[in-house]
């Protein structure tokens, strides 16, 4: 008994659509005609037949927007038909040139490029590469638009696809912004001493001693940290300045925060000679983080040897802004916490959706604040006597913190702030989807993942 297999027939099926069924039955026609033709010229010699023959298909062959002559199996209805056959790992796709070319600067966008690959005996261009990415790209041919990877494509063989087939890189670009892929612009001074202390201090990745001078910083930035915390425990504020005496340079307190001091100038300081370009390192945020770390720790110490008093210093100290611009120091660490970076660029890609979230959470406090204020009142005890005192009950019931400082007395007033806390729950679900869509994206190329 034969068995016929159906994998051995697959790369002479092909399916069809409208267009190509009209084109098929032009072809029946073309030769019923030809041969009926050649009946008709049976009775003449084979030199006139010949040339019957040969004016024959000439008549019936299409005509390229040229003025050339298409391959004698290349027949449809349109005469000035110009039609391209693309053979992808066995897979047909089949289009016009025209919308090929209208992305010449891409692999079969330009006839230079792609007839390296065109195959005269089978009159298509043969490509063995992978058939799911070339979806994509076959469908960016003829829709334009935006690059779509395929779910069952990684990411890393759909990038090496676009980089094989040439296709724009602005296009590139915009696909690699949308899947989380972050482009960072490297400047680097002229070579000399300048661009060697630039790489060692701002890239740890690129030697050995980089990356020991980005632990050190790591840990003296900790330090720091941790210093501002337990200082203000009782107790440990006044060792190194007591009020009416002179300052104790030996306390451990002020020597850490000393050398932690002395290492963040040095740091800017070695950054800010060897730097690219002065205008451009100001405008960065990491180095005005740095700027603004040392500046508490110098006004403290102009303010105690001006006078050689705790008197200045304590002053000083109190100042609010000096205690929040130390704990600036804390965003030194993005400069070296892949996570850090990742969190920062996962908001900055939700931002939409967080102001959607906003809009919807300020739309609600302004509802259920005016509609608490109106049932509660006339009510004895209520504590909401106005609307503006609903917004801080609504906003605090909409998160579900639920202090209980302010709370609605009367059955109306319950009721209305069950549904404040039901609409709360549904409106904190906005944003959830989109940050942990771009925290993924954002997580897997940052950390190496998705890269190729």
């Amino acid at each position: 008994m034969a068995v016929v297999s159906l994998l051995n027939q697959a790369p002479y099926r092909r399916s069809h659509n409208s267009r190509d069924r009209l084109n098929a039955d032009a072809m029946d026609a073309a030769d019923s005609w030809r041969h009926s033709g050649e009946h008709s010229l049976h009775g003449a010699n084979s030199k006139n037949r010949t040339r019957a023959l040969r004016s024959i298909s000439e008549n019936k062959r299409c005509v390229s927007k040229d003025g050339e002559f298409l391959p004698l199996h290349h027949t449809c209805q349109l005469s000035t038909c110009d039609r391209i056959i693309i053979n992808v790992s066995g897979k047909y796709f089949e289009t016009w040139r025209k919308t090929l070319e209208d992305h010449p600067d891409t692999l079969l966008g330009n006839p230079e490029r792609r007839c390296k690959f065109y195959d005269k005996t089978r009159n298509e261009y043969f490509f063995d590469r992978h058939r799911p990415t070339f979806d994509a790209i076959f469908e960016y041919y003829l829709y334009g638009g935006h690059l779509k990877r395929p779910p069952p494509v990684p990411d890393d063989i759909f990038l090496s696809e676009l980089d094989f087939f040439e296709i724009e890189r602005h296009v590139v670009e915009d696909y690699r912004r949308g899947e989380g892929y972050t482009t960072e612009k490297i400047v680097l001074p002229e070579r000399g001493w300048k661009r060697k202390v630039w790489m060692l201090m701002e890239y740890p990745e690129t030697s050995f001693y980089a990356y020991t001078i980005a632990i050190i910083s790591v840990v003296v930035t900790v330090t720091a940290i941790a210093l501002l915390c337990v200082e203000t425990l009782p107790g440990w504020n006044t060792q190194h300045c007591i009020q009416g005496k002179s300052p104790n340079w030996a306390d451990p307190f002020f020597m850490i925060e000393t050398i932690c001091s002395a290492w963040f100038s040095f740091e800017l300081v070695v950054r800010l000679i060897s730097c690219p370009g002065k205008i451009a390192f100001f405008k960065d945020f990491k180095n005005l983080v740095d700027l603004t770390a040392v500046v508490p720790y110098y006004i403290t110490l102009f303010n105690v040897l001006s006078t050689m008093t705790c008197d200045s210093a304590k002053s000083s100290a109190s100042l609010a802004f000096l205690r929040v611009f130390r704990l600036v120091r804390i965003f030194k660490l993005t400069k070296h916490s892949a996570g850090l970076q990742v969190l920062i660029l996962t908001f900055k890609a939700s931002v939409e959706g967080l102001c959607l979230f906003l809009v919807a959470l300020t739309v609600c406090i302004l509802v259920f604040s005016s509609a608490v204020y109106f049932a509660e009142l006339g009510i004895e005890g209520s504590k909401i006597h106005s609307i503006p005192d609903g917004f801080w009950w609504a906003i605090i019931t909409m998160t579900t913190v639920g202090y209980g400082d302010v709370v609605p007395v009367g059955v109306l007033g319950k009721l209305i702030g069950m549904m404040c806390t039901l609409t709360g729950v549904l409106t904190l679900a906005i944003p959830v989807p989109i940050i942990t869509e771009n925290f993924n994206k954002f997580y897997s190329h940052k950390t190496g993942r998705g890269r190729i």
